[in-house]
């Protein structure tokens, strides 16, 4: 039964910080969501679902703190695997990511058949879920989303999460679907998990999916931008807006002490993962080239104090869009820095050699 649009209220993506902020911020805020891409709000809520539902607020900057940081070594090698259904898309989606892989790296996408399982008969309780799901880091669930979610897709979902591993709901073929909106609304409520629209014949799937992947799970940053390097500033632009809502957030919620420390935090942690895309180390000499970006802020969280002073009434709506768009452009500086670093060696290597080629003809 195909998907029929239904009047259904927009989740709630403030709920975990609604008692730290003030009222007017958060009906301004959820007026802007309204406008927000589904990919967009996907990173906003994931951030906000971040913050622990008790405790203080110092608790909760921390959880945001420590999210931006965790895995931020991230692996050298991650197996996804590609399970759901039968007919759902899988195969199709897989070999279109799999179009956009680098010639010759070892695929990292692995489709893993269940046995019995079906969306309309369901799946015998009995079986047991194959061993290769044991081995595999992620697990991207395939949806289709022409039809209703049964009881035995809710149950699967379930016995996946029990592996105790990162699972991505993908509602694949949204290009079929008449109201694409109502049904991912529909399939996160029935699940009570975030949910990718997907569509394996739309060539911005690939990006799109790539970036919920390593937001649903960190350690697939450097394996995944190593095989698909086309798509590393669209991978980072994912990570410096993730990075940007949590400064935001920071700035919107009150603690006892200065919050130039936590955003300061939040954006180091910014700045290495996207060193991590391009395939470099934040070492010394890469932490002394980006310390003026990280200084800077200093200035600019003082002029953000200054214009509190001056327009109290406004206080917070100026921190969360400091905060916010001062992690953005870092953020966005240091993409273009990376991008351009194998152009700078290469002409402070030429400026070398032509020195030293002058000075042999001087002697």
């Amino acid at each position: 039964m195909k998907s029929v649009e239904t009047p259904t209220a927009p989740p709630d993506v403030f709920a975990n910080v609604r008692d730290s902020a003030p009222d007017e911020l958060l009906s301004f805020l959820d007026q802007i969501t309204l406008f927000l891409p589904d990919g967009v709000k996907y990173r906003l809520k994931q951030v906000l679902d971040s913050l622990p539902p008790q405790g203080d607020n110092l608790q909760k900057v921390w959880e945001l703190v420590r999210c931006q940081w965790k895995d931020i070594q991230t692996q050298e090698w991650v197996q996804i695997a590609v399970v759901g259904p039968a007919q759902t898309g899988k195969s199709s989606l897989v070999d279109a990511i799999s179009e956009r892989q680098l010639v010759g790296s070892e695929p990292i996408f692995t489709i893993v058949d269940i046995r019995g399982l079906d969306e309309f008969l369901g799946y015998r309780t009995g079986d047991r879920l194959p061993n290769r799901l044991e081995h595999a880091d992620l697990i991207l669930l395939i949806l289709d989303g022409q039809y209703e979610l049964s009881e035995s897709t809710r149950r699967l979902y379930e016995r996946l999460r029990s592996l105790n591993k990162p699972v991505l709901v993908v509602l694949n073929k949204m290009d079929l679907v008449e109201a694409p909106g109502a049904a991912l609304r529909k399939a996160r409520k029935q699940l009570g998990a975030n949910v990718f629209g997907a569509s394996a014949v739309q060539p911005e799937t690939t990006e799109r999916l790539l970036k919920a992947i390593v937001d649903t799970d960190p350690k697939t940053l450097s394996p995944l931008t190593r095989r698909f390097p086309k798509f590393r500033r669209s991978i980072c632009t994912g990570i410096v807006s993730q990075a940007a809502f949590s400064g935001a957030i920071v700035g919107a919620i009150p603690i006892p002490v200065a919050d130039l420390l936590p955003i300061t935090a939040i954006q180091t942690g910014m700045l290495l993962k996207i060193a991590r895309v391009f395939g470099y180390d934040l070492n010394r000499e890469r932490a002394r080239e980006l310390l003026p970006m990280l200084i800077a802020g200093v200035a600019v969280r003082e002029a953000s104090h200054r214009l509190r002073r001056r327009y109290p009434e406004y206080r917070k709506l100026i921190a969360v869009s400091i905060a916010g768009l001062w992690t953005y452009l870092i953020g966005q500086a240091a993409i273009s820095y990376f991008e351009n670093f194998p152009k700078i060696l290469h002409r402070d290597s030429s400026s070398d050699l032509s020195s030293a080629a002058l000075g042999q003809e001087i002697q």
